[in-house]
């Protein structure tokens, strides 16, 4: 439930309560003034009936088919009943009519004084069905309830269209917080003409964005920096490993070591390469050397520079291509390469040892690369992968870059890099863009 239901519930709950309360005690003074009309329109009619009372002769009066009546004469300590309707109601108010139908009657009692018979006290009690009474009291609460329910109605859609007015300035700034996607993206969100909280609130809101952007430019710039310092002395390493290997003068024992170092040493290159692509500013475009590529040559390359990380992991890697082209396509063989060390890498390092790392070309549609391998989890969260600085195992060597810049530089290729964990088996999906091949 977002603020402006949760506003408009409570101002409509505090409304109803509000309203309910007072109308209900408009509504007992109502029917008590209506009580109270009604009594005295009977009271005033038994008071007429008693001025047509003589005890000496004894006249008295007869009430209408609709009323009941009772005359009681009081003289000398003794009480006489002169007369009494049929139909008379009990001390509960229920009497009967003429046709002997049980009704509601409602009652009042006058006397006469000593003046009028001083022998005397003649007292005329006179009841009058209340069937209009009730009638009137009925509507005038079926009025009450409708008109508190369309009340509340009203209450409530107001509520809400002023809700969503006062949330507007609320919206306004989510409307454009929304639209920030990366740091490099954050711009300053504009303050209401209003110094009231929200004024506050925006103001700190602009606060806190300009010190994110400051803090990833600040680590986008260190990355760069870094990485361009390191990018020469390992330039240097790697080409005196290579002139000693090539020289033959390293004897056996001294070679694999030698070998060993120069993997280690390209794959601090590949590193730098990633803080790189890391320190580049998101909407920046990367320009792209695309040269004819042949696809099952280069992922063959990626797995000979990986052989030694997977005999360190116990893994096989198994690489079969469906029939397709054998003329290459044309891509930017430098990134493409990247993507490709970076899936293949992964899956090595996080296979079940003794496990087979299967790599599959498939070229219908488009150029497809598949890469699976067995898993020790059942699944896992394939979406955050791809951020940056993410690892699915903490206990793994790694950097937590390597999905996220292949995910980029896929992008990069207009080609789209899928992710699926189940079932013990975490697949990586390569689409590469329908290129013409080269003749």
């Amino acid at each position: 439930m977002n603020l402006r239901s949760r506003i408009v519930l409570a101002v409509a709950a505090v409304f109803a309560g509000v309203s309910l309360l007072a109308g209900w005690l408009m509504l007992v003074r109502a029917e008590n003034s209506l009580q109270i009309a009604f009594d005295r329109a009977v009271a005033t009619r038994a008071g007429w009936l008693l001025s047509q009372v003589s005890v000496d002769p004894i006249v008295l009066p007869l009430p209408t088919e609709s009323e009941q009546m009772r005359v009681i004469y009081h003289s000398y300590g003794r009480s006489r009943e002169l007369f009494r309707s049929p139909g008379f109601p009990n001390a509960s108010g229920v009497g009967h009519d003429v046709d002997r139908h049980p009704r509601s009657f409602r009652s009042m009692t006058v006397q006469t004084m000593a003046y009028q018979i001083p022998s005397g006290q003649v007292g005329l009690t006179l009841a009058v069905p209340d069937a209009s009474l009730m009638q009137d009291i009925r509507q005038l609460r079926w009025v009450f309830g409708l008109g508190w329910f369309v009340s509340l109605i009203l209450a409530f859609l107001g509520g809400y269209v002023i809700a969503g007015w006062l949330l507007k300035p609320i919206q306004a700034i989510v409307y454009q917080a929304g639209k920030i996607t990366n740091a490099a993206t954050i711009e300053p969100i504009a303050l209401p003409t209003a110094r009231d909280e929200l004024y506050q609130l925006t103001d700190t809101l602009n606060q806190m964005l300009a010190r994110i952007r400051e803090s990833a430019e600040l680590q986008r710039n260190f990355f760069g920096a870094a990485a361009h310092e390191l990018r020469t002395p390992l330039a240097i390493m790697k080409t005196g490993l290579e002139v000693t290997l090539d020289s033959g003068q390293v004897d056996g024992r001294t070679t694999p070591f030698l070998l060993g170092q120069l993997d280690e040493i390209k794959r601090l290159t590949r590193l730098l390469d990633e803080f790189l692509t890391l320190s580049r500013p998101d909407h920046a475009r990367q320009v792209l050397k695309t040269t004819p590529v042949d696809l099952p040559e280069l992922i063959k390359n990626c797995l000979a520079q990986l052989e030694t990380v997977a005999t360190d992991y116990e893994v096989i890697t198994q690489f079969e291509e469906q029939t397709g082209p054998s003329t290459p396509i044309r891509t930017d063989a430098v990134k493409l390469e990247h993507v490709l060390l970076n899936l293949l890498e992964n899956a090595i390092k996080y296979a079940v040892p003794g496990s087979v790392v299967s790599i599959r070309l498939i070229w219908e549609n488009a150029p497809t690369v598949l890469v699976q391998n067995q898993t020790v989890r059942e699944t896992g969260p394939v979406l955050d992968l791809m951020q940056p600085y993410f690892r699915a195992d903490p206990l793994k060597e790694g950097h937590g870059l390597g999905l996220w810049i292949s995910y980029r530089l896929t992008t990069l290729l207009d080609g789209e890099l899928l992710l699926n964990w189940q079932e013990f088996r975490f697949t990586s999906t390569l689409v590469l863009p329908r290129t013409e091949f080269l003749t």
